[in-house]
């Protein structure tokens, strides 16, 4: 086709039929930006006549070929969120653009509904998130309430009662440290890390898990001794124990053997990228159902839960990740069907960040 007939395009009136019923939007503009058509989806959009769009300079619009969000101002009406895309045309005879313009303000304004409404779904999850974990730590709670009741009976003046204070005491600063976990996994959590005795914390917790988990569930420790001191927030750590063990009562349906583990890490870390080598381990393992090579590609994830409807929130170790990794530290997880679950909490020795 030579030069001249391409220029020549298609005329006014065959144009015309063709797009005049078309939904989206079509202006032609010269290339001063003068407009030499308007479609009745393009007058709708502007919220004008078409009579009063022809020959009002728009200006020229973006490059030819490229697409371009923009919002039209409308006398009397909420601007228009338009989508624009613009080619090269001829227009009897002449050079021209066409701008074709979609109007997206409906499917906007159903995705930010969409959006709220997975926000307050989201909101309402991450309530009832704290809320179990709040009753979990109110069954340690009373626990130890019932077990300092025993004890102030037998003897009051025994050791054990300012010990199970002491746990208490710590339990109420659990609570504490609950509402703020979900920002962990956000890395927004401001964590006030302390140098504690990982042994010696482990040691105080898994004596009230001991009165908690049900008499079918034998908790073991099996401690590494002097690991030397850890930089990290107590209270996070004990909640985060705290989840494990719960799911790991769980998983084994309320009977069958936890065991909570510390051990140096050296070597243990190798195929993870980390600047930090030296690295405490703290393992909670269950005798349970195990997990398959899905679920595992899973678990992490804030919300997944492999529990019935209202039995769990999906939230436990998406916290746990959070925080340990907030703190400097990795999470591994090793599990089969059938052979119970092994979570290792890799924390890193005080001064070794």
């Amino acid at each position: 086709m030579a030069a001249e007939e391409h220029l020549a395009g298609i005329s006014q009136l065959s144009f015309q039929r063709l797009i005049e019923n078309i939904a989206d939007g079509v202006l032609v503009v010269d290339l001063s930006g003068d407009v030499l058509y308007a479609n009745p989806a393009a007058a709708q959009i502007f919220g004008q006549p078409v009579e009063k769009l022809l020959h009002v300079p728009l200006g020229r619009p973006v490059v030819s070929g490229e697409t371009a969000e923009l919002t039209v101002p409308r006398p009397g009406k909420p601007p228009a969120e338009v989508e624009m895309r613009v080619v090269e045309l001829g227009w009897d005879g002449h050079a021209a653009l066409l701008a074709s313009l979609r109007d997206v303000s409906a499917q906007r304004a159903a995705d930010e509904r969409r959006r709220q409404s997975q926000k307050m779904e989201a909101i309402g999850r991450l309530a009832a998130g704290i809320i179990h974990d709040f009753n979990n730590l109110l069954t340690v709670f009373d626990s130890g309430v019932k077990l300092l009741e025993r004890q102030l009976k037998r003897d009051p003046a025994h050791p054990n009662v300012n010990l199970l204070l002491d746990q208490l005491r710590k339990r109420i600063e659990n609570g504490g440290a609950l509402t703020q976990q979900m920002l962990a996994f956000s890395r927004r959590q401001a964590l006030a890390p302390e140098t504690i005795d990982i042994n010696e914390r482990v040691e105080s917790l898994t004596r009230l898990l001991e009165q908690t988990l049900g008499s079918e569930v034998t908790v073991c420790r099996n401690l590494t001794p002097e690991l030397g001191e850890v930089h990290i927030d107590a209270n996070q750590l004990d909640v985060a124990i705290l989840n494990l063990a719960v799911n790991a009562r769980d998983a084994m349906e309320g009977r069958g053997t936890l065991t909570i583990e510390t051990g140096n890490a050296s070597g243990e870390l190798e195929d993870m990228d980390t600047a930090t080598t030296s690295f405490v381990r703290v393992t909670v393992r269950d005798s349970g159902c195990g997990m398959s090579q899905e679920t595992l590609a899973q678990v992490f994830e804030p919300f997944f839960t492999t529990k019935p409807e209202g039995e769990g929130t999906g939230l436990g170790l998406s916290q746990v990740y959070g925080f340990v990794h907030q703190s400097g530290g990795h999470v591994r997880i090793d599990s089969s069907l059938g052979k119970g679950t092994s979570v290792h909490l890799f924390l890193p020795y005080a001064g070794s960040r």
